[in-house]
């Protein structure tokens, strides 16, 4: 049984710090491109001039989340 994947939509997760250091937020944005290599997503989150820097908060993770689609063939 030949099974194939084909990678149908991606999404970015960010977790935060919240101040009381015990508890976290996690902020997904969705639609991203699935062409988008790891790097460019992790620059656009926590670069320079990245998301993160509109925050208080510390990032403590960035999560690429790959939705695919699994077909037999």
């Amino acid at each position: 049984m030949a099974v194939t994947s084909t990678n149908v939509s991606a999404s970015v997760a960010v977790c935060y710090q919240l101040p009381d250091g015990i508890k976290s937020v996690t902020r997904q944005y969705s639609d991203l491109k699935i062409a988008a290599t790891d790097a460019d997503v992790y620059d656009v989150v926590s670069g320079p001039t990245g998301i993160a820097t509109l925050q208080d908060l510390t990032v403590i993770a960035v999560q690429r989340r790959d939705i695919n689609e699994l077909e037999n063939v």
